[in-house]
This record gives C-alpha cells, structure tokens and sequence, in this order.
C-alpha cells in the first residue's frame, strides 16, 4: 500500500504542526548560551533539558498520529492496530540535544504497517528530525532478542507512546515470563558484561582518559544504561528513585547516581550543541567551552576583568581542571554503580550448599569470600572493615560483594570515619596494609586500590580528598591524582616483589633492600597529597599535610621527618637527572645536599621511580630511566667516595672500564674491507675513546659508540662537512642519528633546522665535541676545559628521533634529506630559518591540546656554564629556533638536554659566551632571556603547520 504524501494530499493541520515543533525546537537550542557564556541557569542543560526534548518529541509524535488517523489514509483501522513506542534515550524519557528519534512501529502485521511508518517517516524527515525506526511485531522482537542483545535491551526501555498501548503491554509480559524470567537472568547479566568489556576496551578502558567519550567511555552514560537494564530487568524498574523503594539502592547511593548523571549530561548537551550535531568526545578545545558554559571560570573572569593579563587564555587552565576532575568524580560513581547493580541485579541459582566459616571476631569465609557476621558490626566495631580487607589479604580471598556494599556504605558515614581515625587498632592495621607487598585476590586488585574504591582511604586520610578526581590539563598528566598516587604505591610493591626486574634491575634490587618500606610507602601515597587546584608548590604543602597524616597514624617522629622530607623532594632527582649534565661535579654535589644519605637517596630514587612510571604509560621512557640511574650511581658514589667500598677502583672508574672494554669488543664487530683498515679503525677508536668525555662513555651502549667512532673516522678522513647515520638506538621508543661535523658555531641550529624540514622530532640530545689532532689525543673535551689554540675540533652529535607521521619506521627515509639540508646550511646556500619552515608534508592542522605556559630560567651555579632552561610548548621547529637565536646572541652551546613531557618540552643548554665565560648577570642575562621569549612568540605567530 502507498501513501500520497503530496503538498496538496497533506492534512491541514501539518503546516501548523511543522511550525510549533520548529518555534519548540529552537527554544530547546536557545537554552544553550553561544561560546564559552556562563549559563544563566546550568541546571537547565543537563537531564531536564533531556527530558524536554523528550516531551516535545511526544507531544510531536503524538498530535501527527492523531493528524493522520483523522485524515484517513491509511485506514483508521490501520493507525489503531498500532503501538508507536520509544526506545533507547527517547525510551528512557530524556533525549540528548541532537541524537536521534528512536521509535518502533509494533504492529500485529508488519507488512500493513509499513504504510503507517511511510505516512510517519515522511512528515518527520521533511522537519528534520532524524529518526531511527523499526516495523516490528512481538514475535519478532522476542525472538530476535535472544540472540541479539540490542533488540533485548530494547524491550526494557520500551515506552509505549501512542496507539494500542494493548500491544505494548502484551510485550512487556511476554519479555517479562521469558527473556528476563528468574531462571534467565543470570545469561542476559553475562551477555551485558560481555557488552562492557568490549565497549570499554573499544573506547580506551579508563574512566581517566584526557578526551572521554562521555556517553560509550568507561563511567560514561552508557554505563548508566547498562545498569538500569540490569536493575530493570531484575526487579520490574530502572529508575533509581524506584530502586530505593526495593532496597536495590538506599537512598545517598541514589542521590550521587543521579548527581553523576546530571554532571554528564550536562556535558554531552553542550558538546551536541557546539558541534551542531551527535559527538560525545570532550576534547580539548571542547573542554574550554564546557568549563565556561558551566561557570567554572568565574573567579577568574571576574580577576581577568579587573587586570586583564596578557597572553593568557580566555578560560583558565585552573578553570578546567576543576570542571575535569568534577567529571571524573561523576564517572567513577557511575563506574562504580554499574558494578554495584549489576552486582546485586545478579541471581544466585545454584542449590549447592554454601561453605560458611566462622573465623573470629565478626568475621566469617562465606563461600570462598570474606565478610561480616552482622553488618551492625560497622557501627559498633569500626575497625572490622579494615579486619576484613587484612583477613582476605592474608587468605588470599576477595570481600563478599555485600561486605563490599556495607563498607562503602558506612565509609560514606562522617561518624564512622571520625571513629575509624580515632581507632589505634584501625591505624595500625592501615599502616600495614598500605605497605602490603602480597598480590591479592581482591576486586580492585592491589590493596591500596581496594581502600581507595572501599572510601576506607579517605576515612582514613580525608586530606586525601581534594586531590580525588585532581587533574592537569596536559597530555602528560594522564591520571587524575588519587588514581597516579595509588598506582605509585602499587609499581613500589611490584618493584620490591622484584615483578619488573627487566625494566627497573637497579630498582628492584634497592627496593628488596629498604630499610623502612612503610615510611617509604606512605611518602609515595602522599607525595602529590599537596595538589589544590590553583595552588603552587604542591611539594612543600604536601610535606606539610604529611607531618599532620603521619602523626595521627602512630609513625615515630624520625619516620615522620624522613618521610616529610622526601614529599618535600619528590621532584628533586626526576629535574636533575633530565636537566642538568650529570658530568659537572657541581651538579652531583648540589644534588647530594638535598638527600639524607645513601640511605635517603635510595628512597628517594624508589620514591622517583614509582612516581615518574606511573604518570602515564610511556612517561618513564629508557632514557629517563638511565639518567635517574645515572644520578643514583653518581651520587651514591659521592656518599660513600668513589673508591670507599668498591675496592681499588671507584664505581664510575669499573663502570668507565666496562665501557671502554665492550667498545672495542663491539668494533670488531664492524665490517672493514681488509686487516689495514681494521688496523686504523682500532687506533682511531683509541684516539676517539680518549678524546670523549666521561658522560658519554657511561651514557652510551657500546655497540653505538662504536659506531659513532666509525661515523667520525669516515667523516675525518673524507673531510665531508658533515655526516649522518643511524645507530643502534638504546632507546626503542625512538631511532638514534648520529652527526659528525667538524665543530663550528651554529652547527646544532643548522642540524635542528634540517630535523625541522624532514619533520623529525627530537625527544632527546647529547651534544659532544673532541679534539682531533693526534697530539690532543690525550686530551678529553670535558665541561669547562678550552681546547688548545689550533687544535681542531670535530663535533659528534647524537639525537634520539621519531618520524612525526610514520613514528620510528620514517627515520631512516629523512636521513639523505636531513645530509642535504645541513650541508646547504653550513655552506650558507640557504639560511637555516628558511630551512626549518619548508617542513615536509604541508598544512597539516595540529589537534587543538591544552595551553602551556612558557617559562624561561637562566642559572649560572654550574661548574663552568650557564644553564638556560626553557619551558614550552612542543611544536614543529621549536629546537632550531632555541639553537639559532642562542647562536645569533653568540652563545656557545656545549651540552643539551631534550626532555618532551606531552605536549610540553622542557629543553637545557648549558652555554658559554665566546670567550668561555659565563653569561653576566644584569642586562646581558636581561638580553638573552627576552630575546629567547620573542624567538618564541614569533614561533607561535607562524601557526601550527605539519
């Protein structure tokens, strides 16, 4: 059957209704304020304005049905042998700004209905509504759902809307004895998790992700569908007011369920209305205008416009993390109810007898599960919830699920948290199980991860709860600060169980010998404890929040200071050991200061580990992992002094000794057209190997400075002006290209201007020069001592690389226009600035990431140099322009350090004027500073291209 649906064959009342759903429609878009506006109103952007669009889409739906029942065609008798329902968020009663109508077309013949669905469908595109639909009939639809789970998950959010509401009861009751029947839960319960497992995996596992998705992510609202699915299909209902009426929730976990989802809904409004169309992933640039919209900038509108200060964002960075770590509590409560409902929304059908054990104390093994005789046990015995966390540690159990429930229910109590702290019995058991190295068979996994998702780390440290939910608004930073806290505390358990021997050898071994691993262990759980949005110097206020932690917990006073200080210095090592040269004795004696002993550093090192490795996946990359060894090794030897305990050679001396003893190894390894050649690559390696400083012989593997000798006796010998090769790279994360040239100023801005072209990003640098002449030979280019006059100097340059496009693999490709570039360069064809701008590849448009704020520091307490710091933003072309404005100021660079943290690029160069002296304090270090932060703005003014 077809249905005219022509201008003129239209019911007279369509015009009417085409106009009353756009004049509704645009007040639902007027609801949301253009830009970054704060919102008159926020709580109208969130569920209620859900459940407008919602009501507008009924009242639509609604008076159409009845507009062309009235006019006949279908039949009348057609339109009333229908149900029109809604499903998915239509069904659940709140639709986000711009997702779909949802509907199904339930009918008792699907093919007569069809032309119900023409006669429907047509009116609603021509308004533009998006409409996802169906022709269904029960039959379909239940058997479908058994094997589908979209079409079962359908049926429990089906809303009858208009027509036979018969026909959609009849539904309900035929899903209800079958699919979601006692008997059958338990397999639609797995088949959801099935669906959470893959979704999650598919939209990156982490509630903490920088840019969640915030409907399919982990903790997004989707999440919240599932366990209304599970509630609705165990007990009849799925809202959660209802819950409560079934003792399914009680009613403060109903209230933050729904405070959670408000938060969430709130965002994907907005994120729908700034992009005109469906998308649920809260970017970056996205994230600025949310945090406005929500008024999370106030304060700072409010100073801004009282003293505007330049260069600064329109919505503060501060602004934004608190909008982010309020979305990242929101997540974690919906994380944790779905777990929580689907949980209890699980029958138990098994008629096998349960073992039961009474252990003691209020405590029983239920089942192969530890829990509590009577749950009014947490009132009258606080301390039982931490009896029962230490019970399964030691058997090797997880918590029952509802002892799970009950303690974090009560830890949501004040009363019971103040007479958990007040305990002695409680703060011991505390203190060991936070120092608690067993692998466990809890929930969470770790035990500190358990107190954490229990509330029993926050009943025990309410400090603790500013920092949940805390995060940077930086690509480093990937985990909000409680979960990196709790993730440092686990890498130190894993490090002394000795799990990641491969990776952290040296660690492993210092962390099997801690002298007082609970003090250790508490300093790495409160080293961030000081994070306060807005707040500066998080490590002094840490250590003093620590000092009031600690003593409340019973440490003994010289565990309180050791672990305080170590807060106080949480960040000391990490910048030394990436910023500054480890071969000046000035920086390993400035170093060894801030530590109390070898026994102090140790735990320090520990401490930097745990924390560096656990601030996102690839923060603790190899290289940093060697410079924190290298400082450790260094200043431990500097404790001690260098022949203390070693025997007749300091550590450094056997170290020197291993290195020089497999550089000849790996030579030989070379290819050489005939013994003569052989001969020469041998006394030239002697030559090289006396000619380098120490830090490079210790920072580099033998197989690569034998291959970095090869490369510089070619380049000798050739006189090419300069020349390039990959070597084995100690770093698998990057490839290692090594220059040879000889040594002239300018040279590291003419290389970096040639990595600029070929979109090579440089993630880390040594920069080295040697004497050549045979007579120098002897004569090692260490920091501060001038060679000779004459004496000829060749610089060996290493630089550890990624393609920007093809990562590693895309090196190897760029190395004979990278020779070409820095040959036309040195030979003054073309100038280095023009060079690094024709990057290969054109206008990409970079992805918007968050505001970083440039800093620059000059300091001149190194032995023979000063230290220029800078602090910026990474962007193309950004290491030439550092280099090339240093050498046009008549600098000379003799040692860099490339550190990239996301986004965010902390590069060092020690510099000496041409006369070898240090930079001047007063307006020669004024000059060099402001000339560095013009060379920067000018950076950034030639935009963003690939």
């Amino acid at each position: 059957m077809s249905v005219d649906l022509s201008p003129t064959s239209r019911p007279s009342g369509l015009a009417e209704l085409r106009a009353a759903y756009a004049r509704e429609r645009a007040g639902l878009d007027r609801t949301v304020p253009s830009g970054a506006t704060p919102a008159a109103d926020p709580s109208a952007l969130g569920v209620a304005l859900g459940r407008r669009h919602a009501r507008l889409l009924d009242d639509l739906l609604t008076r159409l049905f009845h507009l062309l029942r009235e006019a006949g065609s279908p039949s009348r008798a057609a339109w009333d042998a229908v149900a029109i329902a809604g499903v998915g968020g239509y069904g659940r009663g709140a639709v986000a700004l711009r997702s779909d109508l949802d509907v199904r077309i339930l009918a008792r013949d699907a093919q007569r209905a069809s032309a119900i669905a023409d006669a429907l469908l047509y009116p609603l595109w021509d308004m533009g509504v998006t409409v996802g639909h169906q022709v269904v009939t029960i039959d379909d639809l239940v058997e479908s759902a058994r094997e589908d789970l979209p079409t079962a998950t359908s049926l429990l959010d089906w809303r009858h809307v208009v027509g036979d509401a018969s026909l959609s009861e009849s539904l309900w009751q035929r899903a209800a004895a079958g699919l979601f029947a006692h008997s059958e839960l338990p397999r639609f319960i797995e088949r959801l998790g099935k669906e959470i497992a893959q979704r999650h995996e598919r939209f990156g596992g982490s509630v903490y992700l920088l840019e969640p998705d915030v409907k399919n992510g982990a903790g997004g609202l989707r999440d919240l569908d599932v366990a209304r699915w599970a509630a609705k299909a165990r007990y009849g209902v799925g809202e959660f007011s209802a819950l409560v009426r079934f003792g399914a929730l009680v009613a403060r976990e109903a209230e933050e369920i729904q405070s959670a989802a408000e938060m969430l809904w709130r965002i994907r409004n907005l994120l729908h209305a700034h992009s005109g169309r469906r998308t649920d992933r809260l970017t970056f640039d996205e994230q600025e205008l949310v945090a406005g919209v929500l008024g999370y900038n106030e304060a700072a509108e409010a100073a801004r416009k009282a003293a505007p200060p330049p260069d600064e964002p329109s919505i503060s960075p501060e602004a934004i993390e608190r909008m982010m770590s309020d979305y990242y509590r929101s997540a974690r409560t919906i994380s944790r109810a779905l777990d929580m409902i689907v949980s209890r929304a699980t029958p138990t059908l098994t008629r096998r007898r349960r073992r039961d054990e009474d252990l003691g104390g209020g405590i029983r093994l239920f089942d192969g599960c530890v829990t509590m005789s009577d749950p009014d046990l947490l009132r009258t015995d606080p301390p039982i919830a931490l009896r029962l966390v230490a019970e399964a540690v030691e058997r090797g159990v997880p918590l029952l699920p509802y002892a799970r429930g009950a303690i974090v229910r009560a830890a949501g109590d004040a009363a019971f948290c103040a007479a958990l702290r007040e305990s002695p019995e409680a703060a011991a058991l505390f203190r060991t199980l936070v120092a608690t190295c067993k692998e466990t068979a809890l929930q969470s996994g770790s035990v500190v991860r358990e107190l954490h998702d229990l509330g029993l780390l926050l009943a025990m440290i309410p400090e603790f709860s500013p920092v949940v939910g805390r995060v940077h608004h930086d690509v480093y930073h990937v985990y909000t600060v409680d979960v990196h806290s709790v993730a440092a505390v686990d890498r130190l358990a894993a490090l002394v169980r000795g799990e990641l021997a491969g990776e952290f050898g040296l660690a492993c071994r210092l962390a099997a010998e801690a002298t007082r691993p609970t003090m250790l262990f508490f300093a790495t759980l409160l080293h961030d404890v000081g994070k306060a949005i807005g707040g500066k110097d998080h490590s002094r206020r840490g250590a003093e929040m620590a000092r009031a932690i600690l003593e409340r917990l019973g440490f003994p006073p010289e565990d309180i200071d050791e672990a305080c200080h170590l807060v106080l210095k949480h960040l000391v090592m990490y910048l030394i050991a990436t910023r500054r040269d480890l071969d000046d004795p000035a920086t390993i004696s400035e170093f060894c200061q801030e530590v109390h002993g070898r026994e102090g550093l140790r735990d320090l090192y520990l401490l930097t580990v745990a924390d560096i490795s656990t601030t996102s996946p690839t923060s603790m990359t190899s290289w940093k992992a060697r410079m924190l060894d290298e400082l450790y090794l260094s200043a431990d030897a500097a404790l001690r002094g260098a022949r203390g305990e070693s025997g007749p050679l300091g550590i450094d001396d056997q170290r020197m000794a291993r290195a020089i003893s497999g550089t000849v190894g790996a030579l030989e390894d070379l290819p050489a057209a005939d013994e003569a050649e052989r001969r020469a690559q041998r006394e030239f390696l002697a030559r090289y190997l006396a000619s380098m400083p120490e830090r490079y012989l210790l920072a580099n593997s033998p197989a690569a400075i034998a291959a970095h000798a090869e490369l510089a006796r070619q380049q000798e010998s050739s006189g090419n002006s300069v020349s390039v090769a990959l070597v084995p790279s100690r770093h698998p994360e990057a490839a290692e290209v090594c220059v040879v040239a000889p040594d002239r100023p300018g040279l590291l801005a003419a290389i970096t201007a040639a990595f600029a072209s070929s979109r090579l990003e440089v993630h880390a640098a040594q920069i080295h020069s040697r004497a050549c002449d045979d007579d120098a030979g002897a004569l090692r280019a260490r920091i501060g001592s001038s060679p000779p006059a004459g004496v000829r100097l060749q610089a060996v340059d290493l630089f550890w690389v990624r393609d920007r496009g093809e990562g590693v693999g895309g090196v190897a490709r760029a190395i004979p226009k990278l020779v070409a570039d820095i040959q036309a360069v040195l030979s003054g064809q073309i100038p280095g600035a023009e060079v690094a701008k024709k990057r290969r590849g054109g206008g990409l448009r970079e992805r918007p990431t968050p505001k970083v704020k440039t800093q620059i520091s000059i300091d001149d307490r190194a032995s023979h140099h000063t230290v220029i710091e800078v602090l910026t933003r990474d962007r193309p072309g950004l290491l030439f322009a550092i280099s090339d404005a240093l050498y046009q100021l008549g600098l000379s660079i003799s040692v860099a350090k490339i550190n990239t943290e996301g986004t965010r690029v902390a590069d060092v160069f020690y510099v000496s004027e041409a006369d070898g002296t240090k930079i001047a304090n007063g307006k020669r270090m004024q000059e060099v500073e402001e000339r560095l932060h013009a060379v920067l703005q000018g950076l950034d003014g030639e935009g963003s291209v690939g």
